[in-house]
């Protein structure tokens, strides 16, 4: 994702509570320390894209929304901790978004057209989505949580976001109060914030992208057959494959990571997908990710997961894809973060982030 960039403009729109309603400017700044203020609550946008959105199946699968969205990762924060309140989610995955009222969640371009809030459907879930309601106090004071947007044919200019500012304060009795009208917080996006390609970084051996504790590099792209092993020996595939030879390493040695295949095994892990998606640097359809052949196990493919340490950073896999994907002029590869980071009470936490790893693969990688 894009950070924001400086020149972002917050205003709040103010409740009832302890303040007269109107307009209030906030600094210009893109910093996650600044927020928009409402009562006791704050809210900052973290970043804002316009593209796919992770979406995640019941079963644990991982894909991508069929069209492009305004993705806005948002974070509130409790900025008078005496007062703890109940904060709900912003959007619900499932069904229909309703947004009624005065108070509702907007999304307007320069024009004055409004993007709908849109949502996952059926059983599957944006990645990264907050699902319930959360209380803020002194000891848990933040909460994220990721909105997403119908794409608006021809978008012009900046973009403003607007919020309720559903939350309920705590009561002197231990209950939280349902307000009437607790106000709205009032977002304005530049447009070189959201319109723009996501840092991408050229493909080859020794180029990096990092999210978090986590680097990841595509080393080699060949075109032809691959190893596989099976019960009766090993041989070649029967078909050529594009084939994505990537290395990954902690970029923090002082973490602990348990990273899984990119790609996993359809007989050990049946119902779980590939976390990443190949497509035509000029947009289109994905490439189908060959996942195996039969029972055969593709040599050079890490086969379980790997942990990763000051004692062992580093870790290759093998990723791939349909030989069609090889009569592109350029590929973009993103790969998505699907890790456990070791926490310091010993256990294993799933990685939050919503940035990916993207990589430009020109045609000369492959067709030497």
């Amino acid at each position: 994702m894009r950070a924001l960039s400086a020149s972002l403009l917050l205003l709040v729109l103010v409740g009832p509570i302890g303040c007269k309603r109107g307009l209030i400017d906030r600094p210009d700044t893109a910093d996650a320390g600044s927020y928009a203020r409402v009562g006791p609550l704050g809210l900052a946008v973290e970043s804002v894209r316009h593209g796919k959105v992770r979406v995640r199946g019941m079963m644990g699968q991982e894909g991508e929304s069929k069209d492009d969205v305004f993705v806005i990762k948002t974070r509130f924060k409790l900025l008078d901790t005496s007062m703890p309140v109940k904060q709900p989610a912003i959007q619900q995955d499932g069904g229909i978004q309703f947004s009624f009222g005065e108070n509702k969640l907007r999304l307007v371009d320069g024009q004055g057209r409004e993007a709908k809030p849109v949502a996952a459907w059926g059983l599957d879930a944006v990645s990264a989505r907050r699902t319930g309601t959360t209380v803020l106090n002194a000891e848990n004071s933040e909460a994220t949580d990721l909105l997403t947007f119908e794409s608006i044919p021809g978008a012009t200019g900046d973009l403003t976001l607007e919020v309720p500012a559903s939350y309920q304060p705590m009561q002197p009795n231990g209950n939280y109060a349902i307000q009437k009208s607790p106000g709205t917080f009032k977002i304005r996006i530049p447009k070189d914030v959201w319109d723009g390609q996501p840092p991408t970084v050229d493909a080859g051996p020794g180029r990096w992208a990092t999210v978090g504790p986590v680097s990841v590099s595509v080393e080699a792209v060949r075109l032809g057959k691959v190893k596989v092993r099976t019960l009766h020996g090993t041989g070649d595939s029967s078909e050529d494959l594009l084939c994505v030879a990537v290395r990954v390493k902690l970029a923090d040695p002082a973490a602990r990571v348990k990273k899984p295949p990119f790609v996993p095994s359809s007989i050990g892990a049946p119902f779980a997908s590939p976390a990443l998606a190949l497509r035509p640097a000029r947009g289109g359809e994905p490439y189908k990710v060959l996942t195996s052949f039969g029972f055969g196990e593709v040599l050079g493919r890490q086969s379980h997961d790997a942990e990763l340490s000051a004692q062992q950073p580093e870790v290759t896999d093998l990723i791939t894809f349909e030989a069609k994907a090889a009569e592109a002029d350029e590929l973009i590869l993103t790969i998505w973060p699907k890790w456990k980071e070791r926490k310091p009470d010993g256990t294993w936490a799933d990685t939050t982030s919503e940035e990916d790893f993207r990589f430009r693969i020109p045609k000369g990688m492959w067709a030497k």
